[in-house]
């Protein structure tokens, strides 16, 4: 067979294997964000119901009992950032978004803590020895663990006074075909944040006890609910990039089979008028 078929027989082998792995990345994504959905259904209404239930409790308490280090501004100029992103990459735009989101968001006074290996070198980057932390994101659903060892790192910060507010970066999913990119504040916690209407005024034993113990699940959830969100976001960006991926492999693939296809026939075309013309002068 002439060389340049060769080479396109080899490059519609090569686009034809690009699809099929492309494919195989599309069905594990959805396989995997079909799990992560049923996971953030169930978090997500817990997650509600503990941030109304932590600002009712808080509205009811008088600004002097307000001491809790989760519940006062402190005085410290830095803030601990947790931007949250995958540990791979082939999610499209998604790991840009998060980057460009993160340098804009960053400054001197940032203490970053990352989750997540694509985040991890930016944030290097950026925040240098402030760099609190990092912590995988994992290539399977988000275990509650990963939220103690951030807690962990955050108050040893927060409630030593060496930050005032803490932030979170995270890519919140809202379809198959759209991420947006979030930075939301968790603390310290406004009196008024989605604080319901009706709410009782006081509380049994009091607010004072129930918040000591409410404020430590309330931020593990929060965490918690960002982190499965930011992982349902990952593999619905995965699934979009493997679709086009596919779709673009098959048309180079359709393109090169017709190129070869056209090319052979004017090669046995060619043979043909020379075998004719070598019986007419013969």
């Amino acid at each position: 067979m002439p060389e340049n078929l060769r080479v396109l027989k080899a490059r519609i082998r090569t686009a034809k294997n690009i699809a099929q792995l492309a494919k195989t990345l599309e069905m594990v994504s959805v396989s995997k964000i079909r799990r992560a959905r049923t996971l953030a259904d169930t978090v997500r209404p817990y997650a509600e119901r503990i941030t109304v239930l932590t600002a009712n409790a808080l509205r009811s308490l008088p600004p002097e009992q307000r001491e809790h280090p989760y519940l006062r501004q402190g005085r410290s100029p830095q803030r601990i950032l947790v931007a949250v992103g995958p540990d791979k990459g082939l999610c499209g735009p998604l790991t840009g978004n998060l980057v460009r989101r993160l340098m804009e968001t960053v400054d001197e006074n940032t203490l970053l803590i990352t989750v997540g290996r694509r985040m991890e070198g930016p944030g290097a980057r950026m925040a240098g020895d402030r760099l609190l932390a990092s912590f995988p994101m994992g290539s399977r659903l988000p275990e509650y663990s990963l939220v103690f060892n951030l807690v962990r790192v955050i108050n040893e910060h927060l409630l030593a006074g060496r930050a005032a507010t803490l932030d979170i970066l995270y890519s919140r999913f809202v379809s198959y075909f759209s991420q947006v990119v979030t930075l939301q504040r968790l603390l310290p916690l406004a009196p008024s944040a989605e604080a319901q209407a009706g709410a009782p005024s006081e509380f049994e034993p009091g607010s004072v006890p129930l918040l000591a113990a409410l404020l430590p699940h309330f931020l593990e959830v929060r965490l918690f609910d960002a982190v499965v969100q930011a992982f349902c976001a990952e593999q619905a960006a995965r699934m979009v990039a493997m679709q086009n991926a596919k779709s673009n492999a098959l048309d180079i693939a359709d393109s090169f089979t017709l190129l070869y296809n056209k090319t052979r026939q004017e090669r046995i075309t060619g043979e043909i008028l020379d075998l004719a013309n070598k019986g007419k002068t013969s």
